[in-house]
């Protein structure tokens, strides 16, 4: 199978990348730097997420069809509405909103079939929380696009995770008193995995910790 991770340089993304190719799959993944060369069978295509619209499609057009798409891309924001400057805004929305709505229409587009979308999302998705208005915006429509990409007809099977926080890189830079308590995430990639292997066109779930447990909201 040909697996196509955009976001796949950095924690959960690079995890499910290893994965996919330890299971004998043709990765390509994207991101702002390779992290791990190991495999033979990753390729590595960086992509600036900013522009998204121009670097997708030039992307698309050199791949072989694409059987499973992978979208774990994104970045921590911390701000109220009116702390952040428009600039911020839109590029939380052009890397968590535009980038995955813009490579579906380009692989649909192209191939106009999809075997599989993974589409990962955050605790965020349905939590409110202050200092995160914009991102929940984000993962909460990242979400509900993929759903909707269920009922399109070309693409046989969707599944969106949302994993409580993990110990990654995500978190650089910011000062919390919890990060020792968050998830693995080879330990959530290998629940990614686990949910995609049965039948279903719609599958949601939620990895949560302490203790770790998978939740299925829904499933049809």
């Amino acid at each position: 199978m040909n697996v196509l991770i955009v976001g796949g340089t950095s924690g959960l993304g690079h995890e499910l990348t290893k994965k996919f190719a330890e299971k004998g799959d043709s990765v390509t993944y994207t991101g702002r730097k390779p992290k791990d060369k190991s495999f033979q069978r990753f390729e590595y295509l960086p992509i600036d997420l900013g522009t998204s619209e121009q670097h997708i499609g030039r992307l698309v057009m050199k791949l072989p069809e694409i059987d499973t798409f992978v979208f774990a891309a994104g970045y921590y924001q911390e701000g109220r509405i009116d702390e952040l400057s428009t600039a911020q805004i839109r590029q939380m929305m052009e890397v968590g909103g535009m980038a995955l709505m813009v490579a579906m229409h380009e692989l649909l587009k192209k191939q106009q079939a999809l075997g599989e979308l993974i589409t990962i999302t955050s605790t965020s998705q349905w939590t409110p929380r202050q200092a995160e208005p914009v991102y929940n915006f984000v993962k909460a429509g990242e979400a509900m696009f993929s759903n909707a990409m269920a009922e399109d007809g070309r693409v046989d099977k969707v599944l969106v995770a949302a994993p409580s926080g993990m110990k990654t890189a995500f978190w650089n830079g910011v000062e919390r008193d919890d990060l020792d308590k968050m998830l693995d995430p080879a330990v959530v990639a290998e629940e990614i995995m686990k949910a995609r292997e049965d039948e279903y066109r719609y599958k949601e779930i939620r990895i949560l910790r302490q203790p770790l447990r998978v939740e299925e909201v829904e499933k049809r």
